[in-house]
């Protein structure tokens, strides 16, 4: 084996042995300190084998696939009296930080509360500071926001499985443990002791608030609701119906901001300003710019800047005109980011669906261009592009929409085909609708009108879409075992394709 052939391979292990540490029982990966002495040893048994190749790779895979066992098992949470989930299914008194912008709903506000001291009830000013984060509930009137002191009383809880989803998984990725309902909560006026970050995250947040007001004013509800879920990932103003016909046209990525989303849309925003006749250079950094404003603006949240990331590594490769040596970067990417966070494999649909998003547009877009240049097929502006880009992205996150969300649109490629290319133009009159809100507020109606136009067709492409006759069908339950076996299918027929152009050569 090359030396990038041994590279690429490790990473796959290792994304492997993340796997298959993530549905182990608990009692094997409670025993952390076998599982180190384990990843010790084999790294012991490398350095002495470095001269024998084939003990040296097999012993390196070997520990390439254990230590990640070990790397999952520090993010179980330990108990002790110095974490807050210590004290959960009991009472307490603790003052703490909101450390993340108030995720407000029509009946609830939560709010992520960190830096926490626990009160004594006999002498309040005796403080023990303890490690970890409580999710909070609270009543939606009242006004939070991100730095806020606050000083609360409740019962902590587990968070526990509802209708089948895992909700104690689902928070595990941010290391929450504790959840607090409804508690007797003050805010303190410390506004003064606030640090750079704190500064600047809340001068976002407030930034957001006052964009979204600007939306409403210049837009009908359900529109509004539209725009906001599409350039600030606030999906709390979409109707059910109108939710509905998206995730059935196979248009639910543009009015989300998932990893999925930005990588697709970064590959875009590379083709429509390819599109327009700029240089390559000039078009790799007008992409970088919109990314990066783009997730400063929308508050530079984990997800989207884990998802930015892959959607970087995309621009780049279009950048040097080299998608289809992607693969590497993406596997380097993706294991670096589940060394920090090893939950994000099983428990992140973000992670998994921008992951495989870019794995697709690496294996399939450049056959399938190639394919269709040999073939005489113009790419007329960039109409080639945005079809094969989504196609080749939905090719590998399909089964996991499928599987997390029960439909399957058949009619995705030809929707997005007819609304992707509305996408770059919408944004735009959206942040110039924006600014013009912002400079005369007395006419935000008018500023806001082409929007009204642009919404009108996605919306009309989404409800005409779904009720073709066969546009859609809903999967009741859809096992593991077949998304595996959909995957081997294409990871064997890419290998094929490989062996194919070996032999070829």
């Amino acid at each position: 084996m090359s030396q990038n052939k041994i590279f690429q391979f490790s990473l796959i292990v290792f994304i492997a042995g993340i796997a298959v540490a993530s549905f182990m029982p608990g009692f094997i990966l409670e025993k952390s300190l076998f599982l180190f002495a384990l990843s010790f040893l084999l790294l012991i048994l490398v350095i002495l084998f470095k001269e024998n190749k084939q003990a040296f790779i097999i012993l390196f895979f070997m520990f390439c696939f254990v230590f990640p066992f070990f790397r999952y098992s520090l993010s179980l949470p330990d108990v002790g009296s110095d974490k807050i989930w210590f004290y959960n299914k009991s009472s307490v008194e603790f003052e703490g930080r909101i450390v993340a912008e108030p995720d407000k709903r029509d009946k609830s506000q939560k709010l992520t509360v960190a830096d926490i001291f626990l009160l004594k009830e006999s002498d309040k000013e005796a403080k023990k500071n303890v490690k970890g984060q409580v999710l909070v509930s609270v009543e939606p009137f009242t006004k939070y926001e991100f730095g806020d002191q606050v000083r609360l009383k409740c019962n902590l809880v587990e968070a526990e499985e509802f209708n089948g989803f895992r909700y104690d998984r689902y928070l595990a990725r941010f290391q929450i443990f504790s959840l607090c309902y409804y508690p007797r909560i003050e805010i303190f006026d410390n506004s003064d002791k606030l640090g750079i970050r704190e500064r600047i995250y809340r001068s976002i947040f407030q930034f957001k608030n006052v964009v979204r007001s600007k939306i409403e004013q210049g837009l009908g509800t359900s529109e509004a609701g539209l725009v906001k879920a599409i350039i600030l990932g606030d999906k709390r103003g979409i109707t059910d119906s109108a939710r509905e016909d998206f995730s059935r046209a196979g248009l639910s990525h543009i009015v989300a901001i998932s990893g999925m989303h930005i990588s697709i849309l970064s590959a875009l925003a590379m083709s429509f300003f390819l599109g327009l006749g700029l240089s390559r250079k000039t078009c790799f950094y007008l992409s970088a710019l919109f990314l990066i404003s783009y997730i400063i603006f929308i508050g530079l949240p984990a997800s989207a800047m884990r998802a930015g990331l892959m959607g970087f590594l995309v621009m780049w490769a279009l950048y040097l005109g080299r998608l289809n040596k992607l693969g590497n970067s993406l596997l380097l990417t993706a294991v670096i980011l589940l060394s920090i966070n090893p939950r994000l494999l099983r428990d992140d649909i973000g992670f998994q669906l921008s992951f495989l998003a870019v794995l697709g547009i690496a294996l399939v877009y450049p056959k399938a261009d190639k394919w269709l240049y040999t073939h005489g097929v113009p790419r007329l502006f960039a109409v080639r592009d945005i079809l094969l880009i989504t196609i080749s992205a939905q090719v590998f996150t399909l089964p996991i929409i499928a599987y997390n969300f029960g439909t399957i649109s058949l009619v995705a490629p030809l929707a997005n085909l007819a609304v992707l290319w509305v996408l770059p133009i919408l944004m735009i009159t959206i942040f110039v609708s924006l600014a013009l809100s912002f400079i005369f507020p007395g006419f935000s109606t008018l500023w806001f009108l082409p929007i009204h136009f642009l919404l009108a067709y996605v919306v009309k492409v989404a409800e005409f879409s779904c009720k073709l006759p066969g546009a859609y069908f809903e999967i009741n339950n859809i096992s593991i075992f077949v998304l595996l076996i959909y995957y081997a299918l294409l990871a064997f027929f890419f290998l094929r394709l490989r062996k194919k152009k070996s032999l070829k050569n």
